[in-house]
């Protein structure tokens, strides 16, 4: 009744919340100030950061509400953040820190920050100081930090930088951050480069039904490279190689490998399959590697409803010469 006479408050008001302190009597203390604050003055700074201290304290869910209505501007910001962080409220804490230092420090405690918030608060930061904490959470717990450190690259790509982002998962050789960023860009990206370090990340996770996909239809990757790649990883299945090699070309190649690694049902299920078209450079390139010929005659016999037979010896000698 006082804080609303005529002429002002004849009791000041530190005073009024003083009494009600000295008797722990908090929520009424709170309870006053929020009433006589409202006006939200550079005055009341004070006021502003006793009310939210006393809370932090004693009752940081009405401290976390008060923050998030937003009424108060004029608070000791760097005092209410330390109070934050000591009392758990790290997103708040967050909110209040603009040095880089207290920024990483507080991130980490990605168990007590709901993640979405966590993501928008990466909005707010420069572009260096999110790489920055990106690399902070994925150095120290790059397992349990994954999912949010790909969503926030995911989001902020444009700010951030592809391949900037790019860069951090392969700094930290994180093949799964890899294909889970670089999975969402793929179908409207023409760089070879992307298309590249997608399948090699599909790849080296264990996602051969995507690394497949991927070689079948992107017009996009180098051939060359990938095929290097592919033969390199040596695969359990080899179907992306056969993607890779008869899309360009590379079929006397995918012979040898497959002969030289005992693959033997894939040629097979390449000329009867996938080309028999190209049977005749699969024949050339099994006698180069000395193949017995019991197999090159029963692959030959496999196929021959696809050619005549004068034909076929045409191109089988052509391919030998």
């Amino acid at each position: 009744m006082m804080s609303q006479m005529e002429g002002g408050c004849p009791v000041d008001y530190n005073v009024i919340t003083d009494l009600f302190l000295q008797r722990n009597l908090i929520r009424e203390a709170t309870s006053f100030l929020l009433d006589v604050l409202k006006p939200n003055i550079p005055e009341h700074a004070m006021l502003q950061t006793k009310v939210l201290e006393i809370n932090l304290v004693t009752f940081p869910n009405v401290a976390d509400a008060i923050l998030a209505n937003g009424m108060f501007t004029h608070y000791d910001r760097p005092r209410i953040a330390q109070l934050c962080e000591k009392a758990g409220l790290y997103m708040r804490a967050l909110q209040h820190y603009t040095e880089l230092s207290d920024i990483k420090r507080i991130i980490i405690n990605t168990h007590a920050i709901e993640p979405q918030s966590l993501v928008e608060f990466f909005g707010t930061l420069s572009r260096d100081w999110a790489l920055e904490c990106m690399k902070e959470l994925l150095l120290v717990n790059m397992r349990g930090n994954l999912q949010i450190i790909v969503q926030v690259a995911k989001e902020y790509s444009e700010q951030l930088g592809i391949d900037s982002c790019v860069k951090l998962f392969e700094q930290f050789k994180s093949f799964e951050g890899l294909y889970f960023f670089l999975g969402s860009y793929l179908s409207s990206s023409e760089d070879p480069d992307i298309h590249f370090k997608y399948i090699e990340a599909a790849a080296k996770t264990g996602q051969i039904k995507e690394v497949e996909r991927v070689t079948r239809e992107s017009n996009f990757y180098d051939a060359e490279k990938t095929k290097n790649f592919l033969m390199e990883a040596k695969l359990p299945d080899a179907r992306p190689l056969i993607n890779v090699c008869d899309r360009f070309g590379f079929v006397p190649d995918l012979t040898h490998y497959l002969y030289k690694n005992n693959m033997l049902r894939y040629i097979e299920g390449y000329v009867q399959k996938v080309n028999p078209s190209n049977a005749p450079l699969v024949v050339g390139q099994l006698l180069d590697d000395d193949c017995p010929d019991d197999f090159i005659k029963g692959l030959i016999l496999s196929v021959r409803s696809y050619f005549q037979l004068k034909d076929w010896w045409k191109s089988v000698r052509r391919e030998i010469a």
